[in-house]
C-alpha cells in the first residue's frame, strides 16, 4: 500500500461534532476558559462550503506535498471547524491529532512582539526611543560600507524593531557581506546566552539606514532581549507569566515536555523525506537561547487563543493584554509609502507591515484569496495564520513541511471566504 492509498485511508474526516469537541476540553481541564465551538449556522458560515476544506487537503496529500495537517476556522468568537489530516509520523503509521504540538517558527514573532506592546502600554517602554536606551551594548552601531563601516542616519528604535525597518537582516535570505558575516558569526545558535546573541549583534553592521528599507531580520530576537532586560525576567517567563497562562495556551512554549514528546510532528522535507523526527527533535530539550523570532511550539488550539485576543481588541476569558487602539496600531501598515510593499526574497504585491504582523492593504491577484484589512503571519515551516476582522473571522493551518510554502492558504483561502453568511 502506497503513501497515497494511506493518506486517503487515513484522511480522517474529524470534522468534530458539538459533543465530543465539548467532551474533549472538559477532558483537557478547560472548561470555561476555551473558545466555544459553534455549528456553521451558528456562526454564519455554509457547512457544505467549509466541507471543501477535507477535500483540498486531501488533495495535497494525494500528491504527497504534505504528510500532515491541521486545520481550523474561528468565526464570531467560536471554533467552527477543526480538523486533522493525514499523518504526524509517517514512518510509524501515527495519525494526525487535533492537538499535534508544532514548531511554529517565525509565528512566535508576533506573539513577542504583543509582550513588546504591553510594555509599552505600561510605559516601561518608548517606541519611539532608541533601542540602545534599552540595550546599551547596541549602542554605535554602523551600517556596512566596502569602503569602510559608517554612522547610521539615526539610530534604530523599538518601532524599527517591530516595523522590520531597523537596518538588521536575518544571514539566510540572501547573500550580500552582512548576511555572509551573519552566518559566520551563528548569530541564532541555539545555544548561546542572551549576552552572547547582543555581542554578536553589537559586532555586527546594519545593512542599511534605519527606516529605509523593509528587510525581514533577527528584529524580533532583539526585541526579546528588550523585553528581558526591561522586565528583568527571562523571555520564557515573562511570556508564560503574562501571555501563555492568562490565555490557556498551555502547550505554548520554547520546548515539549517529555510527556507531550508522543504529540511533536515529525518535520518533513520534499518527497516526504524526513527532516526531523518528533521523538528526537531538538525541541524535547530547553534551549539556552530563547529566540523571540522563531523559537516556539504551539497547537492551532493554543495559537487560536492568542489570534481571538487580537480579533477582541486585546482581551479573552477576561484577561485583557491589550487595549484596543494599540492592537489597532499593531494590525495597522506602519510602513511609509516608499517601503511598501513588504515581502521576503522579492516584494508581496498588497502586502505592508504593522507590529508584528502582515497587513493586506488591498486585493491583487497575487495573492489569491486575499481581502483588504487582513492581517497574519507564517512559519517557515509552513504554519500559517490569518484574521479578517471585518468578517470576525480567523484561520489557522498547520503542517510540518519544507521547503516554506502557502499551498494551503492558497487552496483554502477562497473557499472559506465563500462560505460566509450574512
Amino acid at each position: 500500500m502506497d503513501l497515497v492509498e494511506i493518506g486517503s485511508m487515513f484522511r480522517l474526516r474529524r470534522t468534530l461534532h458539538l459533543a465530543f469537541c465539548l467532551l474533549w476540553i472538559s477532558h483537557l481541564g478547560l472548561m470555561g476558559k476555551s473558545l466555544p465551538f459553534l455549528s456553521p449556522q451558528e456562526s454564519g458560515m455554509d457547512a457544505s462550503q467549509l466541507r471543501t476544506i477535507e477535500q483540498q487537503v486531501g488533495e495535497a496529500l494525494d500528491e504527497k506535498k504534505l504528510a500532515g495537517a491541521v486545520t481550523m476556522v474561528i468565526r464570531n468568537g467560536g471554533v467552527v471547524h477543526l480538523e486533522a489530516h493525514g499523518w504526524l509520523d509517517v514512518e510509524n503509521r501515527v495519525p494526525m491529532r487535533t492537538d499535534t504540538i508544532f514548531r511554529i517558527y517565525s509565528m512566535t514573532k508576533p506573539i513577542v512582539s504583543t509582550a513588546v506592546m504591553m510594555l509599552a502600554e505600561s510605559g516601561e517602554i518608548d517606541l519611539d526611543a532608541p533601542v540602545a536606551k534599552y540595550l546599551p551594548s547596541l549602542k554605535g552601531l554602523k551600517v556596512y560600507h566596502k569602503k569602510g563601516n559608517r554612522s547610521p542616519k539615526r539610530p534604530p528604535t523599538v518601532r524599527d524593531l517591530l516595523r522590520h525597518t531597523a537596518g538588521l537582516t536575518y544571514g539566510f535570505f540572501g547573500n550580500t557581506p552582512v548576511d555572509q558575516q551573519y552566518r559566520k558569526a551563528d548569530v541564532l545558535d541555539r545555544n548561546q546566552s542572551s549576552e552572547t546573541f547582543l555581542k554578536k549583534v553589537a559586532q555586527l553592521p546594519l545593512v542599511y539606514d534605519p527606516g529605509e528599507d523593509w528587510i525581514y531580520s533577527i528584529a524580533v530576537d532583539v526585541q526579546g532581549m528588550l523585553i528581558e532586560q526591561v522586565s528583568g525576567q527571562s523571555l520564557d517567563t515573562f511570556l508564560k507569566q503574562r501571555i501563555f497562562d492568562p490565555l490557556a495556551m498551555k502547550d505554548t512554549g520554547f520546548h515539549v515536555p517529555k510527556a507531550k514528546a508522543h504529540r511533536l510532528a515529525n518535520y518533513y522535507g520534499s518527497s516526504l523525506k524526513l527532516e526531523e523526527s518528533g521523538n528526537q527533535s531538538r525541541y524535547l530539550e530547553p534551549p539556552t537561547f530563547f529566540s523571540g523570532g522563531g523559537g516556539l511550539v504551539s497547537t492551532a488550539m493554543d495559537y487560536a487563543h492568542f489570534v481571538q485576543m487580537l480579533l477582541n481588541g486585546g482581551s479573552l476569558f477576561g484577561q485583557r493584554l491589550l487595549k484596543p487602539e494599540t492592537v489597532a496600531a499593531m494590525t495597522r501598515n506602519q510602513l511609509p509609502a516608499d517601503r511598501f510593499p513588504a515581502g521576503i526574497g522579492g516584494s508581496r504585491e498588497g502586502v505592508g507591515f504593522g507590529l508584528g504582523v502582515s497587513v493586506q492593504m488591498f486585493a491583487t491577484p497575487k495573492q489569491p484569496g486575499a481581502k483588504e484589512g487582513e492581517f497574519g503571519w507564517d512559519g517557515i515551516a509552513s504554519t500559517h495564520f490569518w484574521a479578517s476582522p471585518s468578517d470576525d473571522l480567523a484561520v489557522i493551518t498547520m503542517e510540518q513541511t519544507k521547503p516554506f510554502n502557502k499551498r494551503l492558504i492558497h487552496r483554502l483561502k477562497g473557499p472559506i471566504y465563500d462560505a460566509l453568511r450574512p
